[in-house]
């Protein structure tokens, strides 16, 4: 018997040691110390969007021309182009009587997806076009441009209607249509092409234009990808424009 409440008083003394324990480290009954738990910050894995650089190109025009664009005339003469590196931008003029249509096509960079983005300042008469061009390829390309008069055109241009003689332009708009979100005069904008899919879009100094009260977003299949461009349009008078910048960054 006296063997019994021995070994029953070993026991409980042995579960009294144990609550004690459990207290001590601050869980489970008689516990009197605060719980602290030892955290790490939790580091985030870069996906593949993150870790991928938004910015394709850019050319700040403080470098010859010639290293990273090549000339297209699509009307005028060659020799009715003057061009000149100013304060770290890229001057471009025009020489009469001629219409001129000129674009400088990447020598180096070709995409699907892209957006265009360039600023530009008139230096002289207004009327004029500033363009930009994307997915430029043997077939043709996609073109926006903006003139310093508040005028707006998105076309779509087809080689071979060119090498026709044809009017190798198709305005997705009908015609020339006006914007104040355009800077008229003697004046800076930054205007955008985008190249998204099947859907072309344009903007004016971060701004998405409209075309019948709707964001003006056409759908068109016609070119998948190709290279950027940028360019100038005069019609027969002396022109003088500066290109600041020119990049392209992911849609």
């Amino acid at each position: 018997m006296k063997k019994k409440i021995f070994v029953a008083l070993l026991l409980t003394g042995l579960i009294l040691s144990g609550c004690d324990q459990l207290g001590d480290i601050g869980i489970g009954p008689g516990s009197s110390k605060e719980s602290v738990v030892e955290v790490q910050e939790i580091q985030a894995v870069p996906t593949e969007a993150a870790i991928t650089e938004k910015e394709f190109f850019r050319d700040d025009m403080d470098d010859d021309p010639n290293k990273n664009w090549g000339l297209k005339v699509v009307a005028g003469l060659e020799d009715q182009l003057v061009w000149s590196q100013v304060g770290g931008k890229l001057r471009l003029q025009t020489l009469p009587p001629n219409d001129t249509n000129f674009i400088f096509v990447s020598k180096k960079n070709n995409y699907k997806d892209v957006v265009i983005t360039a600023e530009v300042t008139n230096q002289g008469p207004t009327d004029n076009a500033y363009s930009l061009v994307c997915r430029a390829n043997a077939d043709g390309w996609y073109e926006f441009r903006i003139s310093s008069d508040g005028y707006y055109e998105l076309l779509r241009f087809d080689q071979y209607l060119y090498d026709e003689g044809k009017n190798a332009y198709t305005n997705f708009i009908e015609k020339r249509l006006n914007s104040t979100k355009i800077f008229t005069g003697l004046k800076t904008n930054q205007f955008s092409l985008s190249c998204n899919g099947d859907t072309i879009s344009a903007f004016v100094n971060g701004e998405q234009l409209y075309f019948k009260k709707r964001p003006l977003s056409i759908e068109d299949s016609s070119y998948s990808d190709g290279a950027i461009g940028f360019g100038l349009l005069g019609y027969g008078d002396s022109l003088d424009v500066m290109y600041d910048w020119v990049e392209a960054t992911r849609p």
